[in-house]
């Protein structure tokens, strides 16, 4: 069995805190789109029944399976197969900002989830990343890079291709905002990373993260937004 205490300190203190926001799950039908090595859609399937789908056979030779959920191999293409409004919650955690064509994977996202459903999209914040640079790593050219609109870029994933949160529902007019929250909002500014790995120091944080979480003078320098939807049968 799994436990979040494996992974690393900053990607178990997201995932801690994403699920937190996302609330008690259970018996709902859960898309994860860009599932990675698994970790939410295992989290997930402890309750409910979890489709995931995720590219990368490397991600996937290090899949977390304590739970059972059907994991699909493949892209966009792949979910073209599944039926239509069939899912009560969709799952894309940073995943839009490494696909060239994120409009066709909002309306194909969109298209699988009922009238009610919610969507839950973490992405980049561009000014939190700017905050990192110039602060914590101390790169002040690639602050300056990011302040003119450049791409940042991912150790594992390359490309870093920011959008803003509006253009989601500009994309897609049947989602509606429910909920906008920050997330590392101190994190990618802490200086004692000795401690990070630390569950004392975990608990803490994350309460102070939480605590934070939706003040929109903090909420704008967060590392990711996670963006809540529902959605509607039709917008007026």
């Amino acid at each position: 069995m799994h436990e979040i205490t494996e992974l690393p300190p900053w990607d178990r203190l997201l995932k801690r805190i994403v699920w937190e926001q996302l609330g008690e799950i259970e018996g709902k039908r859960i898309l994860d789109f860009g599932s990675g090595e698994g970790i939410t859609a295992n989290h997930f399937a402890n309750k409910n029944t979890v489709i995931a789908v995720e590219p990368s056979e490397i991600m996937l030779n290090h899949r977390w399976k304590d739970y059972t959920y059907k994991q699909i191999v493949g892209d966009i293409s792949k979910i073209s197969e599944l039926e239509d409004e069939s899912f009560d919650l969709i799952i894309c955690h940073n995943v839009l900002e490494y696909i060239d064509d994120k409009e066709q994977v909002i309306n194909e996202l969109c298209r699988l989830l009922k009238v009610g459903g919610r969507f839950s999209i973490v992405k980049h914040n561009r000014a939190g990343r700017v905050m990192q640079m110039a602060v914590l790593l101390d790169d002040i050219g690639k602050a300056n890079d990011l302040l003119d609109g450049k791409d940042g870029v991912s150790s594992q994933f390359g490309a870093i291709r920011y959008y803003e949160d509006e253009q989601i529902t500009k994309w897609n007019e049947k989602l509606k905002l429910l909920d906008l929250f920050g997330i590392r909002t101190f994190w990618h500014l802490q200086q004692n990373q000795q401690k990070h790995g630390t569950e004392e120091w975990q608990i803490q944080m994350m309460k102070l993260e939480m605590r934070v979480s939706k003040m929109e003078e903090y909420r704008k320098i967060a590392l990711f937004h996670h963006l809540l939807f529902v959605k509607e049968l039709k917008r007026y």
